[in-house]
């Protein structure tokens, strides 16, 4: 349903930037491309990220806050200098989680595209790859045997890619952990 709204934009993205490798034609005709999978991932993730991100700024000490508005701040210097410093690793928690909501997502990504064997950067044309839970999701009921083996292998790859997000939004909290609300 997205991908005939999204079309439009995809051709006037490869007649005017297809000079970048992201946005080199043709575009797909149909609009199911890895792009279009990426803008519904991005909504379904959009709950998760503000619901957490109002949470932590809830958490910014009235005091803080008071003592900025004190001091001559206006409200959105208050903003600036009290509530988004204190909210930072909050923000990036969220938006982690919510990448990580992202990263295994199996079944958005396998209903709008059409996978294939490929590696691709081109964003709109319509031969697209799959994302590793989705190929993991769509191969196992047929594979056997070293194709068993493949998969599990790809699952490990993904643990990887996971582990290590985690860990530099760890090490990013962790520089601010003591001006914040997220400890």
């Amino acid at each position: 349903m997205l991908g005939p709204l999204v079309q439009p934009l995809y051709l006037w993205l490869t007649e005017n930037l297809g000079f970048i490798p992201l946005f080199a034609g043709p575009a797909s005709g149909t609009g199911r491309t890895i792009f279009t999978a990426a803008l519904v991932l991005a909504v379904m993730i959009l709950p998760i990220v503000t619901a957490l991100s109002r949470e932590v700024f809830l958490q910014t000490p009235r005091l803080h806050e008071e003592a900025a508005l004190a001091l001559g701040a206006t409200r959105w210097e208050m903003i600036r200098m009290a509530v988004l410093p204190f909210a930072r690793p909050g923000i990036i928690s969220a938006s982690m989680l919510g990448l990580g909501r992202a990263l295994g997502e199996t079944m958005a990504v396998a209903l709008v595209l059409s996978p294939s064997a490929i590696i691709s950067f081109a964003l709109l044309q319509s031969t697209n790859p799959s994302t590793i839970a989705a190929n993991i999701a769509l191969s196992f009921p047929e594979a056997y045997g070293l194709g068993t083996n493949q998969l599990i292998a790809t699952g490990l790859v993904l643990f990887v890619i996971t582990l290590a997000v985690n860990s530099v939004a760890r090490a990013v909290i962790n520089r601010r952990k003591e001006f914040s609300g997220a400890n």
